[in-house]
């Protein structure tokens, strides 16, 4: 029986290890990835901070999760207190809609009227994290969510910048902020043997969200995964208040939705409907969105659409009316109107009224004096 169970498993990894390394290099012949001769430009715009040391640091000096404290996340700490909000505007399909000036823009900080006195709409490169489960609890799991990463790689433009990190009982970074596109998929082909069967999905977000809080312009997490966390050392509320003040869109890819309709499991410590709410509620805080596909064939409209979204968006400042420096969440709300301050009417080309929806974060930590 030891015997059996053995092969077994053996075979597994086999079948795992040769559909990886079949992927990538299909992947590698299908889009001509070359080496590049020199790295990126430092320079790098303002997309994304240019690195301050052109050193690799010494080791024992990356941030841990478990260092991250709930109570002194990221807040607002310019002098003026300016809060920029980045919105979207998406038809019923979740496609965004263009053409709206300042005017068609109010923003209500606790229910009060605020000035817009930034905005701007601009086709941009975008910044994005792969988070990407990476445990050995579930052999399916591990093959679904490599064969999701490998698909977005088809979607990153030249002047777009990513990282890949893995997790399972901790976070590890397999690549930082790349424009090399054949780097992505190297630390994706690192991905062969996990570890650990831990799931630890909040400690994983709040390392990433910690370290992107000050990369600039258009910034978004692509987390690829179950939902499931099993043994974090942050509990889902103070993840939850981490993800509201961070200002960077987190965009959940389940894996456990094309699973679940086609092999009920058991065993997990929280069930399949909560991990959904999980996944729908970080991506509500942040203004993104939540993705559950059941078949392969969705993937490519699905990361189509999110790089719409991130590309076309309305960038909006105002300093509060509210001058105080308390540290208090505060609720923001933003709706499109009219000339004369009535809700917008969108009408297509042929007449018909657009219905859209307005994607926004839902508020955001005032600094403390």
């Amino acid at each position: 029986m030891r015997s059996r169970c053995f092969r077994q498993s053996i075979l597994v990894l086999a079948g795992l290890l040769l559909f990886t390394g079949s992927a990538s290099d299909w992947y590698a012949q299908s889009n001509g990835d070359q080496q590049p001769s020199t790295g990126p430009n430092p320079e790098v715009g303002p997309t994304v901070l240019a690195p301050k040391k052109t050193q690799p640091p010494p080791p024992e000096t990356e941030k841990k999760p478990e260092r991250i404290n709930p109570d002194e996340v990221f807040t607002l700490s310019t002098s003026t207190n300016l809060v920029n909000v980045d919105v979207m505007v998406l038809d019923k399909d979740g496609n965004p809609l263009s053409n709206l000036s300042q005017k068609n823009f109010r923003v209500l900080d606790d229910g009060v009227p605020q000035t817009v006195s930034n905005f701007g709409t601009a086709k941009a490169p975008m910044t994005t994290c792969m988070v990407v489960e990476f445990s050995n609890k579930n052999w399916a799991f591990l093959y679904l969510a490599l064969r999701y990463s490998y698909n977005y790689l088809q979607f990153i433009q030249p002047q777009d910048w990513t990282a890949v990190v893995e997790f399972d009982m901790k976070p590890e970074i397999l690549t930082d902020f790349t424009q090399d596109r054949s780097q992505v998929r190297g630390a994706l082909d690192m991905m062969r043997i996990p570890g650990f069967s831990e799931i630890n999905l909040y400690d994983a977000l709040a390392f990433t969200l910690d370290r992107m809080k000050d990369v600039k312009g258009r910034k978004a997490i692509l987390v690829i995964c179950t939902g499931f966390d099993t043994f974090s050392k942050l509990t889902y509320d103070q993840t939850l208040k981490i993800v509201r003040s961070s200002g960077t869109v987190i965009y959940p890819i389940s894996i456990l939705e094309f699973l679940s309709v086609r092999n009920p499991r058991g065993g997990v410590s929280i069930s399949d409907e909560e991990a959904r709410n999980q996944l729908q509620t970080f991506a509500k805080y942040t203004g993104g969105q939540a993705y559950f596909p059941r078949f392969e064939e969705e993937l490519p409209g699905i990361f189509e659409q999110i790089n719409g979204q991130l590309r076309l968006q309305y960038g909006l400042g105002f300093v509060p009316t509210n001058p105080a420096k308390d540290g208090k969440f505060h609720k923001l709300r933003v709706d499109l109107v009219d000339d004369q301050g009535n809700p917008l009417r969108i009408v297509s080309p042929k007449g018909k009224v657009v219905k859209y929806r307005i994607v926004a974060r839902d508020g955001y930590y005032a600094p403390k004096s």
